[in-house]
């Protein structure tokens, strides 16, 4: 017997979900091996970044949006460690019992990435001391491809104690903000494949982020044809001595707290 289109999609989804399952089981079990001293905690850091990486591609071939989210917060959250502490592995655990929810069917795939998103660890930052600063609920999405410019931005907003993520293709940034209505978008304004412009224009005519504050990353100042564009509503935080200060008034304006 033949199987339809639909038949193969679902026979891949499922064989994707039994691999989310062996991952975030074997995960968890090294993290057990972690906590009692079992397994090295540099070489597990390691794994898991091989294996949420793994899994974050595989989300590729399937249609299933909520692992594949959880799975990039999880490569972002691991990218930022260089060690494993009780607090650390609390919060990987975290991110595991999302991906265990999903293969195993106790965390619809279609459900509310918000809430989702908003329940996942903060990536924490190298620099920032996270015990003194106070850690808000609210959501920063950057789109800066260039790594020098997004981590000084990542540190600075971090350290007011919003929740960074970094998605560099402005075409899955959009994706992104869809799906996770961040409380702001803060992109570059050279992009791979369109222009920060683009992105803000675009986020402005969706009904479900066209609410959502957009700041644009340049060294232009309103009225430069480059701007051309460019939603009035939309604030620009130019780059250089002025940073600081164009940050702390942009997060006022939209009354970002």
């Amino acid at each position: 017997m033949t199987l339809d289109s639909d038949a193969v999609e679902r026979q891949h989804y499922d064989e994707f979900l039994d691999e989310a399952r062996d991952v975030a089981s074997g995960l968890q079990v090294l993290v057990e091996n972690v906590r009692s001293g079992a397994a090295a905690a540099e070489q597990a850091i390691e794994t898991l970044r091989r294996q949420a990486l793994s899994l974050r591609t595989a989300c590729l071939a399937v249609n299933s949006p909520l692992i594949k989210l959880v799975g990039f917060r999880l490569t972002e959250y691991l990218d930022g460690l260089d060690a494993l502490g009780a607090v650390e592995l609390d919060d990987i655990q975290v991110f595991l019992e999302r991906i265990q929810g999903v293969a195993d069917g106790t965390l619809a795939d279609t459900a509310d990435a918000f809430e989702v998103v908003r329940s996942l660890p903060a990536k924490k930052q190298p620099d920032v001391d996270f015990g003194s600063v106070e850690q808000k609920d609210v959501e920063i999405l950057l789109v800066v491809p260039e790594k020098a410019l997004s981590r000084i931005v990542e540190r600075e907003l971090a350290a007011c104690g919003y929740r960074v993520s970094n998605v560099r293709d402005p075409f899955a940034a959009l994706e992104t903000a869809v799906r996770t209505r961040p409380d702001m978008v803060l992109a570059a304004m050279e992009l791979e494949g369109m222009s920060g412009i683009d992105l803000a224009a675009a986020l402005a005519v969706i009904q479900r982020t066209q609410s959502i504050p957009f700041a644009l990353l340049t060294s232009y100042a309103w009225g430069h044809p480059k701007l051309k564009g460019l939603p009035p509503r939309a604030a620009l935080i130019h780059k250089g001595p002025r940073f600081g200060d164009d940050l702390a008034e942009t997060l006022a304006r939209f009354d970002i707290t």
